[in-house]
């Protein structure tokens, strides 16, 4: 009986299920703390929050990037560049954002729009043809993003809006990275030990003044405390066990399930951060994750909408 229960634990599907969730929860925890960190009472310089993520990120998987030398000659050098816009380029674009919006409107931005960018480059770059749930997905996210950004266009002088066009540049960059990743030949690990080394070449020579006074200037339990948030969690283990949900529950389920970060965000920054977020926002936090969920499929929209059949979106779940 107990091995008949240590085995139903370790069913792949309720695998798959827990990976999906914890992957919520880690996403959850990069954007509130790096709020945090950006709007403390000493603010972290962005670039010493890199160094951390992806100097971190790069010794962990330093036997990926020395097995390929540093540059996967298998590899398009279009998808490389590609690849690397979710190194600075994403990373400092939405720490930079989280330091004028607050976590409760950019993490739904963030997360939300990714599907919204995606959508947007496979149309216009790949030639790919959307389908009709995927439009409808598309314009549900694009009423959401700009419900969430409504109240800071309205209120200039605020300087939301500027956060919320950061984190959006941010998502434009994971998009790229997305796409490209397609066409790079790699596995995901390949890609986030290249994106990790190369991101640390990168970031010295630009700005490693900016990180060595950092690291002197900065408690070192802070340090450890974001070695751990920015380096393992959101750069390896995301990593690994968002691809693992994807192995085992498949890509639709595993979306849904993530779809919830911008609702696990918004209610971590109201109880953690005592961020306040207006009605509008809520809608238009809630018009995204229902975007989310109908671009990914798991929600479905009736194939023959009819008024005199009173057609209904259905929400079941598809097979892998």
């Amino acid at each position: 009986m107990t091995g008949n229960r240590f085995s139903a634990l370790l069913a792949p599907q309720r695998i798959g299920w827990v990976a999906a969730l914890v992957t919520v929860a880690v996403w959850t925890t990069w954007i509130t703390t790096s709020r945090m960190a950006m709007q403390g009472a000493q603010p972290l310089d962005g670039a010493l929050l890199a160094f951390l993520r992806f100097g971190t990120a790069g010794v962990l998987l330093a036997p990926f990037w020395w097995r390929f030398r540093i540059i996967p000659k298998q590899s398009p050098k279009l998808a490389l560049l590609g690849l690397l816009c979710a190194g600075l380029p994403y990373q400092l674009l939405v720490l930079e954002g989280l330091h004028h919006a607050p976590a409760a409107e950019a993490g739904p931005l963030l997360t939300g729009s990714l599907p919204l960018f995606i959508a947007l480059l496979s149309a216009t770059v790949l030639g790919e043809k959307l389908g009709r749930g995927r439009i409808a997905g598309v314009a549900f996210i694009t009423v959401g993003v700009a419900f969430i950004m409504g109240h800071g266009l309205m209120n200039l002088e605020g300087g939301s809006w500027r956060g919320h066009l950061l984190v959006l540049g941010g998502a434009l960059a994971w998009s790229i990275y997305t796409v490209a990743f397609r066409y790079s030949r790699l596995s995901g690990v390949e890609a986030a030990a290249f994106v990790s080394f190369w991101s640390v070449v990168l970031l010295v020579p630009v700005a490693g003044w900016r990180v060595l006074e950092g690291l002197q200037t900065t408690a070192p339990s802070l340090l450890l405390r974001h070695v751990l948030i920015q380096g393992v969690m959101a750069g390896v283990l995301a990593l690994l066990i968002f691809t693992l949900a994807l192995r085992h529950i498949g890509a639709a389920r595993t979306t849904a399930v993530t779809a919830l970060t911008p609702v696990t965000v918004t209610l971590v920054a109201v109880m953690l951060l005592g961020e306040v977020p207006s009605t509008l926002e809520l809608l238009g936090c809630a018009l995204v994750v229902f975007g989310v969920l109908v671009t990914s499929g798991v929600l479905r929209l009736p194939s023959r909408p009819s008024l005199l059949a009173g057609a209904m979106p259905s929400a079941n779940l598809p097979s892998r």
